[in-house]
């Protein structure tokens, strides 16, 4: 089976015998070619969050999509963007954004290679994907001149109810193109194609756009289940809908450029040193600046592999990447360890708490954490410090807001506001 991101496949609980490893494979660019945006399909979340090309090319859709899908900065720096639409939840806001977008998925296929818009892939990926295709790429052709995501959802953290998303494109006053997908539905995301056409070849008057999310309330077949009932969805996606078609036709109108956030610098990034087949055999990686060679299967973890070897300071919690208590570092990247294969190590550097300090000279943040009171019950706390150390090494002075949101997911306990405050400290202070 191909293993990307393995955020789905590694946390599952069915037994996968033989993995193909997709992450070597080149497959995670990000690039604009004749003003289209190409994607690789190996290309992470957060990749598209970080990447100063996908703001422009998608009027900002595709990167607050992305940011919308987790909101652990560690699970989207390790999902990848096919993953995620292939295998990810079915209201996956990024199959809904990539429907707006009219993308296109380039299918590798052992009879031929296969170009799949969005609106016949999402459907049914296994379809395009039957008989060993796996996507190489996913095409944004031209850049929409607005855009906008609504999303209702229990908690920003939960995935919604109901989201929309909506493309515009204009040709003078009028709108020449509009594209509108909805979650929520019995099946997977959808285009509702109706609503699409009452808006196109009109100038985006808020009569026309009322009506369009009334069609959407009309001919979508919401889903009932625990979460919401049909109808209750579909007030929601009234709602949203007109919410959403009106910021994307007064931005697209505007022609207003997409708000970027600051971005960091991206954290070099290597592929394992190479292994052509492997059951079981001797890795050898770096942790803590001093070589590690040990035993390992194929479905060995990182995490297994560190606490095998006497290094406690990641903690096994969830084993699904939800709390974060695992995480470390790898090459300056958190991950989250107990879904990343050990294999993926090799050749490659790991650091962990123990490596940052110790209690006769501790690092800096663990004397700001100890000060401020963060540490709270402990357990996730060599996450926290890890996750802030990832951040002060791109961000030397990051804003709260920049904080928090390298802070979110490594803890499941805890406020973080004293966590916060220890990291603000620690910027302030200027060491490193």
């Amino acid at each position: 089976m191909p293993l990307a991101g393995g955020t789905r496949l590694l946390a599952a609980a069915e037994e996968v015998p033989n993995l193909l490893d997709l992450v070597g494979l080149g497959l995670s660019v990000v690039r604009v070619e004749d003003e289209d945006l190409v994607i690789g399909a190996t290309a992470t979340l957060q990749d598209l969050v970080e990447s100063p090309l996908a703001y422009p090319a998608t009027a900002g859709l595709l990167p607050l999509a992305c940011r919308t899908a987790s909101a652990s900065r560690t699970i989207r720096g390790m999902a990848t963007l096919a993953g995620e639409v292939i295998h990810g939840d079915p209201d996956c806001e990024v199959a809904t954004a990539l429907l707006a977008l009219n993308a296109v998925f380039m299918v590798a296929h052992p009879n031929e290679p296969r170009e799949s818009p969005a609106l016949r892939f999402l459907r049914d990926p296994s379809a395009d994907l039957e008989g060993g295709g796996v996507v190489q790429t996913v095409m944004i052709p031209g850049a929409p001149h607005g855009a906008a995501l609504e999303r209702a959802a229990a908690l920003p953290s939960l995935p919604p109810l109901v989201s929309v998303a909506v493309t515009t494109t204009f040709s003078g006053e009028r709108l020449s193109r509009v594209r509108l997908a909805v979650t929520g539905l019995e099946g997977r995301p959808a285009r509702i194609i109706e609503a699409e056409a009452h808006v196109e070849r009109t100038a985006g008057d808020d009569e026309v756009l009322r009506e369009a999310a009334e069609c959407v309330a009309r001919e979508a077949h919401f889903r009932e289940d625990a979460r919401a009932s049909a109808a209750h969805r579909r007030q929601i996606a009234t709602v949203l809908t007109l919410r959403a078609l009106r910021t994307a036709v007064e931005r697209g109108r505007r022609r207003e450029p997409p708000e970027m956030p600051r971005l960091r610098s991206p954290a070099r990034r290597r592929a394992a040193a190479p292994l052509p087949y492997f059951t079981s055999g001797r890795l050898e990686l770096k942790v803590n600046g001093r070589k590690l060679r040990a035993e390992a299967e194929a479905r060995t973890t990182l995490l297994e592999l560190l606490r095998g070897a006497g290094i406690f300071g990641a903690k096994s919690g969830c084993g699904a990447g939800r709390c974060g208590a695992c995480t470390v570092l790898l090459d300056g990247r958190p991950v989250a360890s107990c879904m990343t294969l050990a294999v993926r190590a090799q050749g490659r550097t790991v650091l962990t708490i123990e490596g940052l300090g110790t209690s006769e000279r501790p690092h800096l943040l663990q004397k700001v954490f100890a000060e401020a009171g963060a540490v709270q019950c402990g357990f996730c706390t060599p996450a926290l410090i890890l996750g802030a150390r990832a951040l002060l090494d791109a961000v030397p002075n990051p804003t709260e807001a920049e904080v928090r949101e390298a802070l979110t997911g490594l803890c499941r306990c805890t406020g973080y506001a004293k966590p916060v405050q220890a990291v603000l400290d620690a910027a302030t202070r200027g060491e490193r």
